[in-house]
């Protein structure tokens, strides 16, 4: 009877101790593949670098050497010359759909470094640029020059870009809205931001 006890007692034993190493192991991260994800789950928590305002942050994802770009629970990644959403900050991410609205900030391409930022002066100048000067060129006639070096671009953005500066842009829009609703509100806000000048 005493070696059913204590049979008893070292599998109880056993079964608590199993399930100890088994949470402790599993709470840092699966690796395993997953079918929603075509790829691997893992722990990892964006690297926020700077605000744009309005609810737009910008993050730096070194999985993808690139600014990923957050606005009411979606992230944003600029990839061969349109958008990619995501609701997750590590993906998986999808072409963007008609019923998805882009903040405005975002609805000319990434927006240019106007945060006094320097690694996202180089990222921006680097893969966005030859973009802008391509489908932007009245931007890049008034601004590109300044573009040359950090301090000159930071000078030139203190001077031009006072408050709100992506409202004052005179840009075509790349990326369409599809709800007359966010339309009428930025240009409202653009209206608005007119009046205080």
């Amino acid at each position: 009877m005493d070696t059913k006890k204590m049979d008893k007692r070292l599998s109880v034993f056993a079964v608590f101790l199993g399930m100890f190493v088994l949470i402790l192991s599993g709470c840092a991260a699966y690796y395993g593949p997953s079918a929603y994800s075509q790829g691997y789950v893992s722990v990892a928590a964006p690297n926020f670098a700077f605000s744009f305002g309005e609810g737009v942050n910008a993050y730096y994802a070194p999985a993808y050497n690139a600014y990923i770009y957050g606005y009411n629970g979606y992230y944003y990644r600029w990839l061969n010359g349109g958008w990619v959403y995501a609701s997750v900050y590590a993906g998986p991410w999808y072409s963007l759909p008609p019923t998805i609205v882009l903040p405005g900030i975002l609805a000319f391409g990434p927006p240019p470094p106007v945060i006094a930022y320097r690694p996202y002066f180089v990222w921006w100048r680097m893969h966005v640029a030859p973009w802008y000067r391509a489908y932007h060129p009245g931007w890049w006639a008034r601004h590109g020059v300044f573009l040359r070096h950090y301090y000159i671009w930071h000078e030139h953005i203190n001077r031009f870009y006072v408050s709100h500066p992506y409202r004052a842009w005179r840009m075509r829009h790349i990326f369409h809205f599809k709800h007359e609703e966010r339309q009428r509100h930025f240009r409202e806000k653009e209206r608005q931001f007119r009046r205080k000048r």
